[in-house]
């Protein structure tokens, strides 16, 4: 792995420095509550800088323990998840989240076309790159299942980023966010612009397209008000690159 970068650590000791104060500041000038401020400040300011820390990972080629990685990750993700659920339904409610009922064809229309629409970006994102002769990252590559064992917990990794990110940066961001700002599409922005961040290990391109991607998630919330449509596609989406889509949305030519 190359030198870690001077001004990437100096960021990233800056924002840990800052989060208290952000937290104080949520708590002091908005109307959520003190572990709504905490829980909001952790997702849109500490976590994406720690994603950020992670963003000279995405050069090494060294080897790659899948299987362990796809675990831990999983088991991380549906934490993060439960905490947004925890912390949201004290403070907005379940309803707000986007955790309400929803009709079947309701539910079948709005994820067919979340679905459609990431799928479309990522086939964008992967013209662009070709035309402009971006390479994607060693680590990207390294992160496909290979074996049958690694696609079997791959599947364990991709519902849970589908519940525990839709949860955490769609159900329980953009609404506090939304008391913040007064916007739900600023909150959308703010919380794509996150969950892009956090996705550092996939490198610059990958944070641009998966902040992309989440703005769409973001938009099918927004537009449905119910959470299981974006859920439902994140998982799909995941799964859909993982098993059947990465070689070729990796290959460089």
């Amino acid at each position: 792995m190359k030198p870690y970068p001077k001004i990437l650590l100096r960021t990233v000791q800056a924002g840990v420095l800052v989060f208290p104060f952000l937290v104080w500041g949520l708590w002091a000038w908005t109307p959520l509550g003190f572990w709504g401020c905490v829980y909001l400040a952790f997702l849109c300011e500490l976590l994406p800088l720690l994603g950020l820390a992670q963003l000279p990972l995405a050069d090494d080629e060294g080897p790659f323990p899948r299987i362990p990685v796809y675990l831990s990750s999983g088991a991380v993700i549906l934490i993060l998840g439960w905490g947004g659920l925890v912390v949201g339904t004290g403070g907005v409610g379940r309803e707000v989240m986007g955790l309400g009922p929803i009709s079947v064809p309701a539910l079948l229309f709005w994820t067919a076309g979340v679905t459609i629409g990431v799928h479309v970006l990522q086939f964008g994102f992967l013209l662009g790159r070709t035309w402009l002769g971006i390479r994607e990252t060693p680590l990207l590559h390294q992160l496909l299942p290979r074996t049958g064992p690694e696609k079997v917990v791959f599947v364990f990794l991709s519902l849970a980023a589908g519940m525990g990110e839709e949860l955490a940066f769609r159900g329980f961001a953009i609404p506090t966010l939304a008391l913040v700002t007064g916007s739900e599409w600023g909150a959308a922005l703010i919380s794509s612009m996150a969950f892009g961040v956090l996705h550092a290990y996939q490198g610059w391109l990958g944070i641009l397209r998966t902040g992309a991607m989440g703005l769409l998630l973001a938009a099918s919330f927004i537009l449905s008000g119910s959470l299981w449509p974006a859920i439902l596609a994140h998982a799909i989406l995941d799964l859909v690159s993982g098993l059947l889509l990465g070689e070729t949305l990796l290959r460089e030519s």
